[in-house]
């Protein structure tokens, strides 16, 4: 057998192997046929394909630019490398190879659908929508296109085009219980109650476990005033899980069990676990003011930013606050109960320390710590307020400042709302400040974020322990 031969054979030997998913043994082999042909591209490009697969990011990318080195008019090559440094963050680099491989190939499919995502990630969404209608065009039957040209609409809040299109990705696969999710968000959110309902309900006959979809049912209903119906979908997810935080605390909320005094700390943990990822996107929607809020009481009562104070951000969440506090910020803590909130807070970079933690057990632990304790859309998930500030008052400093934000009540004292919230009435939370020993306290009146279209009423509210 002849020596390119036999090299050819080891490069259909190394093929099977990928194919079959054996990457490491696969890469051995395409480094065997590179040792005897320097020149073989396609063993180059493979080699960087299976080393992408078992996660070796610097050799792929070496990999693949070999291959370009090597065959630079190859579209495929220009695509794979763009997808890892896509994957890998670069996206200018990224975007470069995507076009180059266009130029090469202008009816290559993959690649605007890569394309179109990598504008999406970038936050250039018309330009991604422009990229990916193309993407769909040429691949009529992928789900994954039509579905992320959906999303890119549902972003641009371009309503009736996401559902045409979530609609579609139902076609191509009736049995995709996330694709039937997501027509029923875009019917919820054009406040198409009773239809997002149906949506949801078919989703759940798919995948009957999914928390978010169940949550999403019980919520369309309620809002639709169909309270009976929403208090029996809560019922039948207790009935799959009885331990179901949220599905409890949503109960009560529609009255159909005692008010609890705070949601459980399970019902916290859940839901900004599996809303984390979307937290800073889906508040930018809604005219999120509370950081904002907070940031501007806390000039009004300090002026101009010393970086002098120990301060905590108390349920920091993303860190939405932190940029906006670190100025006045000798030291900056911040707590929370979800791991995946404290896991993006700490991605800012902008915290001394980060903590999960229950907040009353934290500041019960906390003796004459912080100057100032900020807490922004905290505690709206606690009913009664007295524990909570009793160990605000323990762990501030003589002449410490308690800032925070509260929705709005115009009962007696605090109501749950639909909406899983607490809201709070303005005399309540004086008493309550006042029973926990804040001796001057300033309440004022605005609006934090818009919620269905309406404004959210609220407070905002500072606190001394000293009366002066």
């Amino acid at each position: 057998m002849m020596p390119s031969d036999m090299n050819n054979d080891l490069f259909e030997q190394a093929r099977t192997l990928h194919h079959t998913g054996r990457f490491s043994d696969a890469a051995g082999l395409y480094r065997q046929v590179l040792a005897q042909d320097a020149s073989h591209f396609r063993a180059c490009n493979n080699l960087g394909a299976c080393e992408e697969e078992l996660q070796h990011w610097e050799q792929a990318e070496q990999a693949f630019r070999g291959a370009l080195a090597l065959a630079p008019d190859e579209a495929p090559i220009q695509h794979n490398l763009g997808r890892l440094l896509h994957k890998l963050g670069s996206h200018a680099d990224a975007e470069h190879h995507y076009c180059l491989a266009l130029q090469l190939q202008p009816d290559f499919a993959d690649v605007y659908f890569n394309l179109g995502r990598l504008l999406q990630d970038t936050g250039r969404l018309e330009e991604s929508a422009a990229i990916l209608i193309k993407a769909a065009e040429m691949m009529p039957d992928a789900a994954a296109a039509q579905a992320t040209l959906a999303d890119v609409y549902f972003e641009l809040r371009l309503l009736p085009q996401a559902l045409a299109a979530y609609r579609k990705v139902t076609e191509i696969t009736p049995t995709d219980a996330y694709a039937h999710f997501h027509v029923g968000k875009a019917l919820e959110t054009m406040q198409r109650m009773d239809d997002a309902a149906d949506s949801y309900r078919r989703s759940l006959a798919i995948e009957a476990a999914s928390p978010v979809t169940r949550e999403a049912l019980a919520r369309t209903l309620a809002a639709a005033g169909r309270h009976d119906a929403a208090v029996q979908s809560l019922q039948e997810w207790l009935a799959l899980e009885p331990e179901q935080a949220v599905a409890t605390h949503m109960l009560a909320a529609l009255g159909a069990s005692a008010t609890p005094d705070h949601a459980s700390a399970d019902y916290v943990r859940d839901t900004f676990d599996r809303f984390a990822e979307n937290f800073d996107s889906t508040l930018e929607k809604l005219d999120y003011r509370a950081p904002a809020l907070v940031q501007q009481a806390v000039a009004q009562h300090y002026g101009q930013a010393r970086a002098a104070l120990h301060i905590l951000d108390a349920g920091c969440g993303t860190g939405l606050c932190a940029p906006l506090l670190r100025p006045f910020a000798k030291s900056l803590t911040g707590i929370d109960l979800s791991a995946g909130m404290l896991q993006l807070a700490d991605a800012r970079k902008v915290y001394d320390e980060l903590q999960e933690a229950e907040l009353v057990a934290y500041l019960s632990a906390q003796q004459s710590r912080f100057d100032l304790i900020a807490s922004a859309d905290t505690l709206c998930y606690l009913g009664k307020l007295e524990a909570v500030f009793a160990a605000a008052a323990g762990a501030l400093t003589g002449d410490g400042m308690l800032c925070f934000t509260l929705e709005k009540s115009m009962t007696d004292d605090y109501q749950l709302g639909v909406h899983g919230r607490y809201s709070h009435a303005e005399n309540y939370v004086r008493a309550c400040l006042a029973t926990a020993g804040f001796g001057k306290t300033s309440i004022a009146c605005s609006t934090l974020r818009t919620e269905g279209g309406m404004p959210v009423a609220g407070l905002i509210a500072m606190s001394w322990i000293s009366p002066n």
